[in-house]
């Protein structure tokens, strides 16, 4: 059975379901990686999206989220303050 699948963009969980889930794609943390069949309406974000950098004021599960996208393992970027990650990630990216 092909299966709705959904992640959180906060701690990286993932939530499947085997029909659309609107309460999740009402809460910006879920984003929808992959639909049975279908062409996505919306903004989707693939596996492989890198999450933009996170606003200096965001809150430190973004900074999480973000560093581990950078490639930080989760178990130390989890160990750090937001201070530290900021410090770490915060530079802007150089395209």
């Amino acid at each position: 059975m092909r299966m709705y699948v959904y992640r959180n963009s906060n701690n990286g969980g993932i939530f499947e379901s085997p029909q659309r889930s609107a309460r999740l794609e009402a809460l910006p943390n879920w984003l929808l990686i992959s639909a049975p069949d279908e062409q996505p309406v919306g903004p989707v974000a693939t596996p492989t999206a890198r999450p933009s950098r996170p606003l200096d004021t965001d809150n430190r599960a973004a900074w999480v989220a973000y560093a581990i996208s950078r490639g930080m393992s989760a178990k130390d970027a989890r160990a750090l303050s937001k201070a530290s990650l900021v410090k770490e990630f915060g530079r802007e990216e150089e395209d």
